[in-house]
């Protein structure tokens, strides 16, 4: 079964609110902080399960949020691999790249947004990369 965001955050998480607002900053989907996250009400719903899953990873650490930058952005990168692995697996993407090499029409095959494919993609094992390649030798592609 696929992971569902806003069950995990129910199950496991019933002290923290979420909650869709018009507030945030521009290019901010999400923020969490203490027991309240907060997710743009004018996302799609791709947008928001990603974001929900990235922001309830937030909340599992602590909203640990280094001033460094360096820090900040490898925190950042850790939340958004721990969402990716959450919300894609590889069978499903095998499925999606049997007859789409275009990362939006993935994204959508998997109801996630493409950055989230991408930290998926950027997360693969090199066993998980040699098994998708296994899967997908043969197949023709068409320009």
């Amino acid at each position: 079964m696929s992971y569902h965001p806003w069950r995990d955050a129910r199950d496991r998480l019933p002290h923290v609110e979420i909650a869709l607002v018009n507030h945030l900053p521009r290019g901010t989907r999400g923020h969490a902080c203490g027991n309240r996250i907060e997710i743009s009400a004018l996302s799609i719903s791709d947008e928001r399960r990603s974001t929900l899953s990235h922001e309830i990873g937030h909340v599992e650490r602590d909203c640990l949020v280094p001033i460094d930058p360096v820090l900040h952005a490898r925190e950042e990168a850790t939340v958004e691999r721990i969402a990716a692995r959450r919300l894609v697996n590889v069978d499903a993407l095998v499925d999606a790249l049997r007859w789409s090499r275009h990362a939006p029409e993935i994204a959508h095959e998997l109801w996630v947004d493409v950055p989230m494919l991408k930290a998926f993609i950027a997360s693969l094992t090199p066993a998980e990369r040699a098994r998708i390649d296994y899967e997908l030798d043969g197949i023709e592609w068409v320009p």
